[in-house]
């Protein structure tokens, strides 16, 4: 005797990929799987929430005794992307709707070696809740992979601007161990523990608590750090660090750990630290003027590029016509003033054109991220403007090939020259 077997997803899982719920009967050629309902919970803030289901589905037969909800288009409809930690001045929790619960219950209809079909109840209630963002996995990456390690965006050298603001996402977890931050500017590492920061620990269940956003734009890190950096500069994710655990304990005790940093530098300088190093470098552009463009990444959080050398912006003209009456007899001219073919709904929608600058290979997977991005916009006047990018097809280059590497992208922008939005 036997009931089915239940394949639940885990954290964290990418919405715009395949989310799969199977359930299927075991090795007993007797058992006999009949059919599933599924309620789908989705939500923020606290894991242990309870909430009306978002969809309840059902399958009243099954496939070779297997039956497959594919969840990740429902729960994308839930996601939102506000996009609006560009400007913190300190590390904080995500937006809300950026990272979402998933509770999956329901019942099922089986019989167990030949016997009597009978229902039974599937799920562990919203101790099986899952994480989900906006973001997708790669071709030859498993099918039903998780995300579970700190970094949350490519592994590259940041290029930036010294007049921008950005921030950097990461994904605070217990499991990953991620506990502490610090930045190596001028020779001089500055330590912080994020809880400490952030006001939350890395075992926080809400769902904005899970992903984190930390100051990582030129601006951004001289109002946190209070040092602005002028060239090259790092921003080190630390995890499983027991420096930072004892400043903890110690506050908790009444005291106070003087000269942490000190402490710090001494257990990194004796391999004590894991370490998430972004690596990021200020470019000085005296000819053009830089633009930022932040989009949705792989991972379904914020990320940024700076776009140093040359950019053009082209109207594209667009009108309707129609052929008007014109009134002739043979005492009236016709007036030629007034054009018998008449144009309305006039407008344009322009586009820009942007150079990176000269990038590392690594900057091959950032362009595939932001053609493959649904939100991407550009810093105009100092607000964030939709914008869309060209498609088609990319040569992705490679130093062995092109010796000096640059990028031309064409984005639409998201609305007309002319606005009245119909």
């Amino acid at each position: 005797m036997s009931t089915p077997t239940l394949a639940l997803p885990v954290s964290v899982r990418m919405a715009r990929s395949p989310i799969f719920l199977t359930a299927k009967n075991n090795s007993l050629a007797t058992d006999a799987l009949n059919s599933m309902d599924c309620a789908v919970q989705i939500y923020t803030g606290a894991k242990t929430a309870t909430t009306t289901a978002k969809y309840n589905l059902s399958k009243i037969i099954s496939v070779n005794e297997i039956i497959n909800f594919e969840l990740s288009n429902l729960i994308k409809e839930e996601t939102l992307h506000p996009m609006g930690k560009f400007s913190i001045t300190s590390p904080s929790a995500s937006e809300v709707g950026e990272v979402l619960w998933v509770n999956l219950t329901g019942n099922w209809n089986y019989s167990n070696a030949g016997g009597v079909p009978v229902d039974g109840l599937w799920g562990l209630g919203t101790a099986s809740a899952f994480l989900v963002t906006d973001g997708w996995t790669k071709r030859l990456e498993a099918q039903n992979r998780q995300t579970t390690g700190a970094r949350l965006t490519i592994d590259r050298t940041h290029q930036v601007y010294s007049s921008n603001r950005e921030a950097l996402a990461a994904l605070y977890l217990s499991g990953n161990g991620l506990n502490a931050l610090s930045y190596e500017i001028d020779g001089t590492e500055y330590w912080y523990v994020l809880e400490d920061e952030l006001g939350f620990a890395n075992n926080s269940n809400e769902s904005q608590n899970k992903v984190i956003y930390i100051p990582s734009g030129v601006l951004s890190v001289g109002d946190y750090v209070g040092v602005t950096p002028t060239s090259t500069y790092k921003i080190n994710l630390i995890t499983n660090s027991e420096g930072a655990d004892y400043k903890g304990r110690v506050t908790t005790d009444g005291g106070t750990v003087e000269a942490w940093g000190c402490l710090m530098n001494a257990i990194d300088d004796l391999g004590g630290h894991d370490k998430i190093t972004h690596n990021y470098e200020v470019i000085c552009e005296p000819k053009f003027t830089p633009e930022i463009i932040q989009y949705v990444n792989r991972y379904g959080v914020s990320d940024y590029v700076t776009f140093f050398k040359k950019s053009t912006e082209q109207g594209n003209f667009t009108n309707e016509q129609f052929n008007r009456s014109v009134y002739a007899d043979g005492f009236t001219e016709p007036d030629f003033a007034t054009a018998k073919y008449q144009d309305y709904n006039i407008n344009s929608r322009n586009t820009t054109t942007l150079n990176t600058g000269w990038v590392e290979e690594a900057y091959k997977d950032v362009i595939e991220e932001i053609l493959m991005s649904e939100d991407v916009r550009i810093l105009e006047n100092g607000v964030y403007r939709a914008i869309s990018p060209q498609r088609g097809t990319v040569e992705y280059q490679k130093s062995v090939n092109d010796k000096t590497i640059n990028y031309t992208m064409t984005f639409n922008f998201g609305h007309d020259q002319r606005n009245d939005i119909k």
